[in-house]
């Protein structure tokens, strides 16, 4: 687990229109995704040191003409930090709680990570409420996508992901401006 000031750069895939409104200062602000599918839980979700990632999603989800990136520096603060080996202790612990106490537990599926935010959310809520510690933000590799070539163990969309729990943890932003043949999605 991450504590203190280890700042990393994010990208956040979204509407050209939040982008101008965020950026603008105009009072927006980027919303905590609160799905029950979210890999990470609840939090505003970065693609750590990928702004082309994060442009891909905006194209899937807005379109080309409405994609749009956000950059941000983030300070991790006391972060749930799923690139330690450590950290994985305290999902096994989470999930073997709520195992116990009878609860039926959502199901993984091939996109839908059900299983995984209950338990995260619950983690998070234990330190948060139990250990009076919340955590500012959550991280962790995914491997996604297709292998770059056959047998491969590199796949050509995996990337970091941070969650941030603690908006104040996002603390510059800036817009992200691609090449035009970067646009094309």
């Amino acid at each position: 687990m991450a504590i203190g000031n280890e700042f990393v750069y994010g990208y956040h895939g979204c509407s050209r229109d939040v982008a101008d409104k965020v950026l603008s200062g105009r009072g927006a602000k980027l919303n905590s995704s609160e799905n029950d599918y979210d890999w990470l839980g609840s939090g505003i979700y970065f693609w750590e040191e990928g702004p082309k990632r994060a442009l891909e999603w905006a194209c899937q989800k807005f379109g080309t003409g409405e994609a749009a990136v956000i950059g941000a520096k983030i300070r991790l603060g006391h972060c749930l930090n799923l690139m330690d080996v450590d950290s994985y202790g305290i999902l096994r612990e989470t999930y073997l709680n709520l195992i116990k106490r009878g609860q039926p537990l959502p199901k993984n599926g091939k996109l839908l990570h059900r299983l995984d935010c209950a338990v995260i959310n619950a983690a998070l809520h234990h330190a948060e409420v139990v250990e009076k510690n919340p955590y500012d933000t959550v991280r962790c590799p995914f491997v996604e996508g297709e292998p770059v070539f056959p047998d491969s163990k590199f796949f050509d969309h995996s990337h970091i992901q941070v969650s941030v729990r603690t908006p104040q943890s996002i603390v510059d932003i800036f817009p992200m401006h691609f090449a035009e043949e970067d646009l094309v999605c």
